[in-house]
């Protein structure tokens, strides 16, 4: 504890950086998409790299290390795909998020059948969750602005969250005797 509190600047410095990014994703929510979807092909490209070498340097160990070497140069070849046009990642994530999170919908309204079956009594507000999760994954894949600025909105809100956490657990620390 002694230790968080002597550098408790550090997480106070960590506050202002994040909401100083949710400030650049509020101003900016297309650079900050385009910004995720590099992310995104970047991760791709080091877990692909990592993946490919665990898979070649340890087939011992792995029995069906083919399966693992074919996945990681799959994650290569789409890291390299994404970085080379990131303006068509950005453009298509929304079409991503919108149907992952309508799946998911999907999945919760299916559950609370299952739910009502076992006799919990909150079956309907999963259900009640499920549609609108299917509703609003259709209003991010329908239109693309509408997803943008859902996605972005998203993130900066999460930036500034977190930063007002890290201002206050800072400011807190630097307080503590």
């Amino acid at each position: 504890m002694k230790t968080l509190q002597k550098l408790w600047w550090l997480t106070f410095l960590r506050g202002v950086i994040l909401l100083i990014l949710a400030f650049f994703v509020f101003r900016h929510p297309v650079n900050a998409l385009m910004g995720v979807a590099i992310y995104i092909g970047i991760s791709l490209l080091i877990t692909g790299i990592l993946q490919t070498a665990a898979s070649i340097g340890f087939k011992d160990l792995f029995p069906n290390w083919e399966y693992i070497l074919a996945g990681g140069l799959l994650d290569i070849v789409f890291g390299f795909v994404l970085l080379s046009n990131p303006a068509l990642t950005a453009s298509t994530l929304p079409f991503v998020v919108g149907f992952w999170i309508m799946v998911s919908g999907i999945m919760s309204f299916s559950d609370a059948f299952q739910s009502k079956k076992e006799g919990n009594s909150l079956w309907a507000l999963s259900m009640l969750g499920g549609v609108l999760s299917v509703l609003i994954g259709y209003l991010i894949m329908s239109n693309i602005v509408v997803g943008v600025l859902t996605i972005t909105t998203w993130m900066g809100i999460g930036f500034a969250i977190a930063g007002i956490v890290n201002i206050t657990i800072g400011l807190k620390l630097k307080s503590l005797k």
